[in-house]
């Protein structure tokens, strides 16, 4: 039984990825072993370090509980021609947070291929498609060059800096409007 058809999460489909719902396979599909991976870690983790498969499962179901508790959340994305599990991308504002950030976080084999773009930027679009937001941040590590050179590309641009379980951050952020200004691959949904 997979996740997505019990809590209703879209699915997003872009020219390359799906964007879905989470489901039990994930885990050992890909999740895990991206969660592992110390170099993926780094910045997706808030004391930097590899999580074992135990702890992975319970973000699993952290973002299978945003889903159900606030109408939106991560997608899990797989890569359309294999099927493949390829990362978490989407909105997230868990309670305290900086704002409504959208996300992204990929396997490493999954690096440099411009899924980060695609994913986020299908994910964005269903956002301000379907929340009066007006505009939606990203909370990126300061030492976190290939993110900040994707905010860029989405459009956003820092706000502000922060401290994060002790590190800094800065908060970039996008309007909805500049978000509709900047080229995107339209997610078919």
């Amino acid at each position: 039984m997979k996740f997505d058809d019990l809590r209703n999460v879209p699915r997003l489909e872009t020219e390359r990825l799906v964007l879905r719902g989470w489901c039990e396979e994930d885990l050992d599909g890909g999740f895990a072993a991206m969660m592992a991976d110390t170099e993926v870690a780094r910045f997706l983790t808030g004391d930097q370090r590899a999580k074992s498969r135990a702890e992975a499962w319970r973000d699993m179901a952290l973002f299978v509980g945003h889903w159900a508790l606030r109408g939106y959340g991560l997608f899990a994305v797989e890569e359309k021609a294999t099927g493949a599990f390829v990362g978490r991308v989407g909105a997230w504002q868990p309670e305290c947070w900086v704002g409504f950030e959208l996300g992204w976080g990929l396997r490493r084999e999954f690096w440099g291929r411009g899924y980060a773009f695609e994913a986020a930027r299908a994910a964005g679009d269903w956002v301000f498609a379907n929340f009066p937001l007006d505009h939606i941040v990203s909370l990126i590590h300061a030492s976190n060059s290939p993110s900040q050179k994707l905010a860029e590309r989405l459009g956003m641009r820092v706000r502000a800096s922060t401290l994060h379980a002790g590190m800094p951050h800065d908060i970039w952020e996008t309007t909805r409007a500049d978000w509709s200004k900047t080229s995107q691959p339209r997610a078919m949904a």
